[in-house]
């Protein structure tokens, strides 16, 4: 159930406790921006010190207040911040910011504060951003309700931060730039009020307060931009930044890929790193653009506020030098983008208007001696080119270069045609003043061509994500019958067992539909001999017992068994081998009988639940081949069989499932059907930890899963 924030966000009336005269004071700060934001609610001071602050009445304690205020503002130290609380809860105030640190940041004794502090506010019911914020900034509402500088000046962004600093270091550049945002919530420790809970919040109330001069020059969404250290719940994350993703881009700054970036995350917001090819696989799956760098962070949250992602892959590129040409052409392949291409109508126009030494291709040159109307010209004409999507225009500041009438030609032109245009004015003071006119037409400037192209294949890809679940929303529900309650069933009869063992693994799959050999537990070699000749010759003989997982380390497993002479000999040597197992696995172990199904290709499909996003699955190259080449994909789980199919297709594995060199194609839709059902084993039975198998052998006809491990939680 979502949180109601609206009172937080947009409050009637503010209590500031620690507020103060002096501006040199965390609580002196705040009260200043508050009142200088053009805060329109009652504002109520609490300071005991004060009778007064400037024309304000100040209260000695919260109890006194004239009214139960809809937004308490905490700005004490750590040492009277759950003393407030309490008292704040006692009076009935449902939403707070606390700015203190020196919580769950510091170790042990911190943890417990924090741990009182969510006690406090889950006894009360009050809605805490915090604590080790920054608070946040509402310029729709209008609001100022942290101790740093903001213009005040709204825009169509939205941001979310687990740092404080970075929020005021973007309040600064965005200042500088002429970018507004509507929205700016610092999270800090997330004790009460997490990334979910701001994100549902934007989910339920889309912009829709900015007037017309204010949207203008704005692009058409809402992008929200994410800095955060930790992810509180993965699975919800998901479904909200996937649903937001349908409409609005969301892009995110993640540390955490390093040991040593974990380590000073715990020492700043307490967060806790999990799997980062985990988090990788999960953002993709969401929609969600990864950013590595603050420099691609800053650049994105200008281009996705300031145009609208290109409807498809093809830019085209203008120049007044070769060199940055040709290096943004290199450039475009690597963010997933194309070079357009022109028809000889196209390359006709430009010719009538370029020199004979320009370059009328893609990226076209119009040379260094370029005036602005040039350059203007052959703009407007790639502009009018049905092909090309989005446009780079790359300036550098030589002899005869107009930058600033350059700069006012192409916003002229970006306010005539909806085509996303994009610039990389390459120098610095002398390119200023154009970068100064680019920003005042919001047309998204980069110092260079190669950010910018990172920033139009970022937004290519978002395009990409939003078009296909259009696709996903309409494709028919498909229903897969389980009977859960035999897997069950399987599943307690392992009571004090880790994992199962082989023929117990085996007969969870079987019962989920998975295509598996026939198979027994045998006790003597003429069990086995009754049973191959029964099912057929070859037979395999495997060890079998609970947590038993890596069988062909102690000789576990023996293949290709195709008669009654090799059955005794592999009897004998598989029974030797129980000997090398440890011992309190050789009180358990038995002998499995199974089909050899023969030669195919070996793929691994197994899932593990991660702490932060649940089940998630990996594909890969199986048997042998393992280890021997990096093929991990994962997709973090539900999965459909359109889901699955493209997952497979992503494998290096999958050349040789194709049908490599004019051998016959693998039988690839059974996989398919093998891999949902696999994966909704996991799904819906809680007591699995985690399961995989390898290999699961695949025919020119079938496949079949051949060797199992599920281990229970």
């Amino acid at each position: 159930m979502s949180k109601d924030l609206t009172l937080l966000f947009y409050p009637k009336s503010i209590a500031i406790v620690g507020a103060s005269s002096n501006v040199g004071k965390v609580g002196g700060i705040v009260l200043q921006n508050i009142r200088q934001s053009g805060y329109k609610g009652n504002i109520y001071p609490v300071n005991p010190n004060y009778e007064n602050i400037d024309t304000l009445k100040c209260y000695a304690k919260l109890e006194l207040l004239p009214e139960i205020p809809d937004l308490l503002i905490i700005a004490v130290p750590i040492s009277v911040t759950l003393t407030t609380l309490q008292e704040a809860g006692i009076k009935g105030i449902k939403n707070a910011v606390i700015y203190a640190a020196g919580f769950k940041e510091i170790g042990k004794e911190g943890e417990q504060l924090e741990e009182q502090l969510k006690q406090i506010s889950t006894q009360y019911g009050i809605n805490v951003i915090g604590p080790n914020c920054l608070g946040f900034v509402n310029n729709l509402c209008p609001l100022n309700a942290t101790f740093a500088k903001s213009s005040g000046q709204s825009g169509n962004i939205r941001f979310i931060s687990q740092s404080g600093a970075i929020a005021s270091s973007m309040f600064d550049w965005c200042d500088a730039h002429g970018l507004g945002f509507a929205e700016f919530v610092t999270l800090g420790n997330k004790t009460v009020l997490n990334e979910n809970d701001i994100l549902q919040f934007f989910l339920d109330n889309p912009i829709d307060k900015l007037t017309s001069e204010e949207q203008k020059g704005l692009s058409h969404v809402s992008p929200i931009g994410l800095y955060l250290e930790s992810i509180t719940n993965g699975v919800e994350f998901m479904r909200l930044t996937r649903e937001i993703g349908k409409i609005n881009p969301i892009f995110i700054i993640k540390p955490g890929k390093t040991v040593a970036a974990a380590k000073a995350m715990q020492s700043h917001t307490g967060a806790i790193a999990g799997a980062d090819f985990v988090l990788e696989k999960a953002l993709e799956q969401s929609g969600v653009i990864r950013c590595n760098t603050l420099s691609e962070f800053f650049n994105l949250a200008r281009a996705f506020a300031w145009e609208d992602a290109p409807n498809g892959p093809n830019i085209a590129v203008i120049s007044n030098a070769g060199g940055p040409a040709v290096i943004s052409a290199d450039a475009t392949s690597d963010a997933g983008l194309s070079l357009a291409q022109f028809d000889e109508t196209k390359k006709k126009q430009l010719l009538e208007i370029l020199p004979r030494a320009a370059s009328i291709m893609n990226p076209v040159d119009v040379l260094g001696d370029a005036l602005a109307d040039r350059i203007g010209k052959a703009t407007e004409i790639v502009l009018q080119t049905k092909g090309v999507d989005a446009i780079l225009i790359i300036l550098t500041p030589q002899v005869m270069t107009q930058i600033g009438k350059t700069a006012s030609l192409i916003g002229e032109l970006s306010e005539k045609y909806q085509k996303p245009i994009f610039c990389s004015f390459i120098g610095g003071g002398m390119v200023a003043e154009g970068e100064k006119i680019l920003n005042q037409y919001k047309i998204p400037t980069f110092h260079f061509p190669e950010e910018a192209i990172m920033a139009i294949g970022s937004m290519w890809k978002w395009r990409q994500f939003q078009k296909e679940q259009i696709t996903i929303s309409s494709e028919p529900f498909e229903s897969i019958l389980i009977n859960f309650d035999s897997v069950k069933t399987i599943t307690q009869s392992a009571k004090n067992q880790s994992s199962l063992d082989n023929q117990q693994a085996t007969k969870v799959f079987e019962v989920a539909g998975i295509n598996v050999p026939k198979s027994k537990l045998i006790n003597t070699l003429a069990e086995g001999i009754i049973f191959a000749e029964e099912n057929k010759w070859p037979v395999v003989l495997k060890l079998s017992a609970p947590g038993l997982l890596h069988k062909t380390e102690y000789g576990g497993v023996i293949t290709n068994i195709t008669n009654e002479r090799e059955i005794v000999l592999a009897w004998e040597k598989i029974e030797k081998n129980k000997l090398r197992l440890p011992i309190e696995t050789q009180s358990n172990v038995m002998v499995q009988i199974q089909q050899d199904v023969g030669k195919g290709i070996e793929v691994i499909v197994g899932v593990k639940r991660d702490p932060i996003f649940g089940p998630v699955l990996l594909f890969g190259a199986g048997g042998i081949m393992a280890e021997l080449i990096a093929d991990r994909n994962l997709h973090v789980l539900p999965i459909s069989k359109n889901q699955a199919q493209q997952l497979v297709e992503k494998a290096k594995i999958h050349l040789l499932l194709r049908g490599y060199r004019g051998t016959l194609p693998y039988a690839e839709k059974p996989l398919y059907d093998l891999i949902v059902r696999f994966s909704k084993l996991i799904e819906m039975s809680p007591e699995i930890k985690e399961m995989e198998i390898n290999p699961v052998i695949i025919t020119h006809d079938s496949v079949y899963a051949v060797d199992g491990k599920i281990i229970l939680k």
